[in-house]
């Protein structure tokens, strides 16, 4: 490979330049290419760079102060948007659900997500200038610098823009995402998080007894990341620890505005400082909120449903043909059949977005119970019908439990299972819903579901890797070790078809 574009997303700052320099030692003529958010992160991964490794870098922040620069008549505006729109089978909605700033309205459920200055000055017309100013960007920069792979996959209208315009030049990308199982991740291939040999190898596997040890499944717990998280917002419960948080967003934002720091979005100071509050104050809601545990849903029938975080990637970016939440909920409550119960448990990292009546309208809806945030859904899932899922983690993990899912995603990894329904019209919902509520399976179902929800792990697996063993998680870390370069570029290159 000559030219190699990297996004530079923080999540993995351990890894790119080291994974860059494996790249360049296999390869002497191999131009790295780094996309960065501001000019302070050039600076960062410049003064990382001892060995030259990079050369040449990108900023997008600009975009900022373009967004209020819109010229030409609004119908030529217009037309050039939807001519981008049929060339790269793209809506501008999709591209503006990506970003959390320009797409927020799209989510009412998030609607108290914090506002930024892009945000507040948000307007259609410019937003589909700015809209046609980033796909001739990408056009632009992709026909400089022709990569023959794109490292990463980042949300906003800028990554999401960036993403399409790759596709449609036969541009490969792939992007280190998790694979919602214990510590695995592997190399998705576009922004959907997409891995095509997963169904391959599904289909194509024999036997699966030497990837899954017997007693695997029975150990599954929350993920490293979200495990983090949740002990995170439990904190948020303390004052002491609200005024901490406090103190880090004015540390923040004092040292963004010393060094001049410009980002896409923008948050406004008085908004993160309101967020935190709103965040202690909803972990007092919920614990006042009359919800069930697993011991009052024992011997009834109950769909689980798991309410994402939003304005967020998991559902703008990874599913913007459908990720209405609330009438997901409306749709499965009016459908379900007699004594059957949708139990729905609300995101830690949703608390303090949502609309200040959001849980009290959620509880007037007859058949609807609400379990707490901080309950393991896992283990409510095992003892419900099905599990109905946008693109959560609990997906992935009924689906390898064999237990049965409702898939409003279109582009969830596990759609082609057999146990997994996919919703493709409201109209299947009740017929669905009634078979799977109603029907007992009989033990021979039950087992050919659990024994291709095995199967399906282990081609899941077989395209992953683990990563237990490496601090991956952590907050602040060095950058990666040899072992870590080696085992992520091997598996790079070969989700590539390339032999290492």
């Amino acid at each position: 490979m000559k030219n190699i574009v990297f996004w530079d997303i923080a999540t993995y700052n351990w890894l790119w330049l080291p994974l860059a320099k494996r790249f360049k030692d296999m390869n002497r003529r191999c131009k790295i290419y780094f996309i960065c958010s501001t000019k302070q992160r050039v600076n960062f991964r410049q003064a990382e760079d001892e060995d030259g490794i990079i050369n040449r870098f990108l900023t997008t922040n600009h975009f900022f102060r373009e967004y209020d620069n819109a010229h030409g008549s609004c119908e030529e505006i217009i037309s050039k948007a939807r001519a981008y729109e049929k060339k790269y089978n793209m809506l501008i909605s999709d591209a503006l659900q990506a970003d959390r700033h320009l797409g927020v309205g799209f989510f009412p459920g998030g609607i108290k997500h914090p506002k930024s200055q892009l945000s507040e000055k948000a307007d259609y017309i410019k937003s589909v200038v700015i809209f046609n100013k980033i796909v001739e960007f990408w056009e632009k920069y992709l026909d400089e610098t022709r990569p023959d792979l794109i490292i990463g996959a980042t949300a906003g209208i800028i990554g999401k823009i960036c993403s399409v315009v790759a596709k449609k030049r036969n541009i490969p990308i792939r992007a280190l995402v998790s694979a919602r199982y214990q510590s695995y991740f592997y190399w998705a291939t576009n922004e959907f998080y997409s891995v095509p040999d997963i169904q391959r190898r599904f289909e194509t596997m024999t036997s699966y007894e030497n990837i899954i040890s017997p007693d695997e499944l029975s150990g599954l717990k929350r993920l490293p990341w979200s495990d983090k998280n949740y002990k995170k917002y439990i904190k948020y419960k303390s004052g002491f620890f609200l005024v901490s948080q406090i103190f880090k967003h004015v540390k923040r934002h004092i040292s963004k505005r010393m060094k001049r720091v410009i980002t896409m979005g923008n948050y406004i100071f008085s908004e993160d400082i309101k967020y935190s509050w709103r965040i202690h104050t909803a972990m007092k809601t919920v614990d006042s909120l009359k919800t069930v545990n697993s011991e009052d849903l024992t011997g009834l029938s109950f769909v689980v449903y798991p309410l994402h975080t939003e304005p967020e990637a998991a559902m703008g970016m990874l599913s913007p043909e459908f990720n209405e939440q609330l009438a997901i909920i409306e749709l499965l409550a009016k459908n379900l059949p007699a004594g059957t119960f949708l139990a729905v448990k609300e995101h830690l990292g949703a608390l303090g977005r949502r609309p200040s009546d959001f849980y009290f309208t959620l509880k007037k809806i007859p058949n609807v119970v609400l379990l707490h945030p901080c309950d393991y859904l896992l283990e409510f899932a095992k003892k419900s019908r099905a599990v109905a899922v946008i693109t959560s983690t609990i997906g992935t993990e009924a689906a390898i439990l064999g237990i049965p899912v409702i898939s409003f995603g279109l582009h969830n990894n596990f759609n082609f299972l057999p146990h997994v329904h996919y919703v493709k019209s409201w109209i299947e919902l009740r017929p669905l819903l009634h078979k799977l509520c109603v029907s007992e399976d009989s033990n021979e179902e039950k087992k050919i579901r659990c024994e291709n929800g095995k199967r399906y792990l282990a081609a899941l697996k077989s395209v992953s890797v683990d990563l237990s063993w490496s601090n991956y998680s952590a907050c602040k870390r060095m950058p990666a070790t040899q072992k870590e370069v080696d085992v992520l570029y091997s598996s790079l290159v070969k989700s590539l078809g390339f032999d290492e």
